[in-house]
């Protein structure tokens, strides 16, 4: 085999971004380069089996066919739309179209559908990768036969014509090509013996038949005919948006994994399986060098592209609509080099109900105490938090005040924290509201009493901050349901983000080739959406998933959070012979403090 070249870029398939609106609204939709990630893997894996005269072979076989020819005067040819102006002309840099095709038996195509179109920008110098999808319902010009949806060029002219309609609409220069059917990544995940996933909930349809799925929640490894399902559902309220992200998902956990697969028996089936679904002008080094950088190459030099467009109903047909500004804009950001991640300033830490607050470190905000001797004060329980007006109680008692009352607030629902007060006692008021650090007074009738209400963003210092047990866990009926039931020890959370709701829960054995591990899977759902935020447990330690990540320790457990484009996918731990980690939304919808807030607030139920 030969070396690999360090200055190599790495090809590793990202998703897009598009924000396309129907009339006013704006709804995130995006497609991930699942063909471009099966051939890759593929290289990947024959390399680890040192077979590179089985991988010359494979991408001999690849790049041939009718259209060979054909294909190669397109690339070679600078199209007359090309880009010239000086900040695109980087000589050493090149773009790579992948073609993503079904071909389905009696459904009449030549060429079949080219359900993935996308740009891989590859710039050695500046060592990054960009990437950019092409909606495959976005309208353009075809050569030859007018105004179409851009996906219907490969039906009418298989690659070569894909490759001159994107060149048109891009006005990019394209320097190879890789076009994959997806018979390769039913059969390549299924000769590789599956990839573990984090399914976020159950998928079922039972209406087309090449779209029918029946997969359950919970992690799990899914290959073939079933792991294409998942990767390609989008009958659900998220549409493109959530195949997309699963299909992010998918990739991501096959990178991670594919250091573990037993390849090297494997090599002949593999070779067979691509040569017979690929084809590519890509070179046997070129492809080799690529696919070992995909390993390499750290996150932050992956540019993840965005298109700015909207749909529209043309004739009767659904269209993607983008503007020539929206379109150069994204190649603009296709041939700039990825900047640093900034903090996300604008995530929400509120908390539901029944639950203890992440909203920051108390012990940074914790007031000076002030001397309330003499000052009666009443304690509303305003957030829901079981235990905290007692608990202010006793805080507002070592600064010398007199409770009067402990209860509950009209609403458990408060947002911010109040003093009432009578006009006649206002000097005391705000004594109490500096005390415990609440910034909202309100007067009240005459001839009342202050109180103190708490809302959400009320927090106490660490030393009067009540004990949870497991009766103080929301959704406890539910959790004392699935702990009876379970073999090891389950933990619930005493925290869960705001709007999201405790849906279902699976026990089952987690299948290994090794052995059978009990697992437990719950979920919650935000609002209405088909976004659903996971909790996972087994006993199955060696999971791939347990991945490196930023580490935090709480109460001598470490917590690591796996972060995936900047934001937190999940945080995992082990305690006493059990994995557990918490699973993002496919669209994110959870901070990064709420990940870790909930992980944090997780007690045992026993």
């Amino acid at each position: 085999m030969p070396p690999a070249d360090t200055r190599s870029p790495r090809l590793r398939p990202r998703p897009y971004t598009l924000y396309a609106a129907r009339g006013h609204r704006r709804r995130r939709v995006a497609r991930v380069a699942l063909t471009a990630a099966v051939f890759l893997t593929i290289v990947v894996a024959i390399a680890a089996g040192g077979a590179y005269v089985w991988l010359d072979g494979l991408v001999g076989r690849a790049n041939e066919g009718p259209q060979a020819s054909t294909i190669q005067s397109v690339i070679d040819a600078t199209p007359d739309t090309a880009i010239v102006d000086a900040e695109y002309d980087k000589p050493d840099a090149q773009d790579i179209l992948i073609l993503g095709s079904d071909t389905r038996e009696g459904e009449g195509d030549e060429y079949g559908r080219s359900d993935t179109l996308m740009i891989m920008h590859i710039d050695p110098v500046e060592d990054y990768v960009s990437v950019l999808s092409i909606p495959r319902d976005l309208r353009v010009e075809i050569p030859g036969h007018g105004v179409q949806k851009i996906n219907a060029a490969f039906a009418f002219g298989g690659p070569a014509l894909a490759i001159q309609t994107v060149q048109r609409a891009t006005r990019l220069d394209i320097d190879h090509y890789v076009n994959v059917d997806f018979e390769a990544f039913r059969s390549v995940t299924t000769a590789l013996g599956g990839i573990y996933v984090d399914v976020d909930r159950r998928y079922y349809y039972g209406g087309i038949a090449y779209e029918n799925i029946n997969i359950p929640a919970g992690y799990q490894r899914l290959a073939g005919e079933q792991a294409l399902d998942y990767v390609r559902f989008r009958h659900d309220g998220n549409v493109d948006f959530g195949r997309i992200e699963r299909q992010h998902r998918f990739l991501q956990a096959a990178r991670d994994q594919v250091s573990t697969w037993d390849t090297a028996l494997k090599v002949p089936e593999l070779v067979q399986l691509v040569a017979q679904n690929v084809s590519t002008d890509v070179t046997t080094t070129e492809a080799l060098r690529l696919a070992l950088w995909g390993l390499r190459l750290d996150r932050t030099r992956i540019n993840q592209v965005n298109l700015v467009a909207e749909t529209r109903d043309i004739g009767g047909a659904s269209y993607v609509v983008a503007t020539d500004d929206a379109i150069r804009e994204a190649v603009r950001d296709l041939v700039t080099a990825p900047r640093p991640e900034l903090p996300d300033d604008t995530a929400t830490t509120d908390t539901t109900a029944g639950t203890a607050t992440t909203s920051g470190d108390p012990s940074n905000t914790t007031p000076e105490p002030v001397d309330l001797t003499g000052v009666t004060v009443n304690v509303f329980n305003g957030n829901g938090r079981s235990g905290e007006a007692t608990a202010t109680g006793e805080w507002l008692e070592s600064m010398g005040a007199t409770i009067g009352r402990i209860g509950d607030a009209a609403s458990s629902e408060n947002e911010l924290s109040v003093v009432l007060y009578p006009p006649e006692r206002e000097g005391a008021a705000r004594l109490v509201a500096a005390g415990v650090g609440v910034d909202r007074l309100r007067e009240d009738r005459p001839g009342g009493e202050i109180a103190l209400v708490l809302g959400a963003d009320f927090a106490l210092p660490e030393a009067y901050r009540p004990v949870p047990t497991a009766a103080d866990v929301p959704d406890v009926r539910r959790w004392n349901e699935i702990s009876r039931s379970a073999s090891f020890t389950v933990m619930a959370p005493m925290s869960i983000p705001e709007n999201f709701k405790f849906t279902d829960y699976r026990l089952y054995d987690l299948n290994t080739n090794e052995a059978v591990y009990p697992a437990l899977k719950v979920y919650y759902r935000h609002g209405r959406e088909d976004q659903y935020m996971g909790l996972m447990q087994t006993t199955f330690l060696d999971a791939p998933l347990a991945a490196r990540g930023e580490e935090r320790s709480q109460n001598g457990v470490v917590y690591t959070g796996v972060t995936i484009d900047g934001k937190v996918d999940r945080v995992w731990w082990k305690v006493d012979g059990v994995l557990y980690w918490v699973s993002n939304t496919l669209g994110y919808h959870v901070s990064s403090e709420e990940m870790f807030g909930v992980a944090e607030s997780m007690i045992p139920m026993r």
